[in-house]
């Protein structure tokens, strides 16, 4: 059974070695593992500042007690882009498959839908990661765009990504 729940200063240090673990395998973010910016103490400041937010996020999936996953969404810092949350998910490789990733995913649009200031969430993802794109579209995100031969990776071999966004709000008219 998975448990969702907003991640908590404590939840930390877990979460940052998740961070590094998913990294490590060099396949599905363009972030190296030595290019992870800060550590636990850096996290902990999210998490605090995220928990004073009403557009940004940070839920975790738990297995028992072991954090198996998390979501990230956050708002943009300018006032023309607060209505905006920009989403990174990571699962553990082990349990990736099992739904994880769709049930963070559902709760990060619940957070979304009653957050009085989101109204669109956003994700990059590489255009070859087929089994996370089809997710994202059975949850209601639409491309919005590709960036073509965004990534250059270790081989020389170039990766597209593909932006894809769902609006959680009726958009007001002009």
């Amino acid at each position: 059974m998975t448990e969702i729940r907003v991640a908590t200063a404590e939840d930390a240090p877990a979460i940052v070695a998740l961070h590094r673990e998913v990294l490590g395998e060099r396949s599905w973010f363009i972030t190296l593992p030595g290019e992870l910016f800060g550590g636990v103490d850096q996290r902990i400041r999210q998490l605090r500042e995220f928990a004073r937010s009403h557009n940004s996020t940070c839920l975790i999936a738990l297995q028992g007690p072991r954090i198996v996953g998390f979501v990230t969404a956050t708002g943009g810092p300018l006032a023309r882009m607060r209505h905006t949350a920009k989403i990174e998910v990571m699962v553990a490789k082990d349990v990736r498959g099992a739904g994880v990733g769709k049930a963070l995913m559902e709760a990060c649009i619940a957070w979304a839908v009653a957050s009085p200031v989101v109204e669109k969430l956003g994700l990059a993802v590489f255009a070859d990661n087929e089994r996370a794109i089809a997710m994202y579209r059975s949850l209601g995100f639409v491309e919005e765009g590709r960036r073509l031969r965004e990534y250059r990776m270790d081989d020389g071999t170039y990766r597209d990504d593909v932006l894809l966004c769902r609006p959680v709000k009726d958009a007001p008219t002009r």
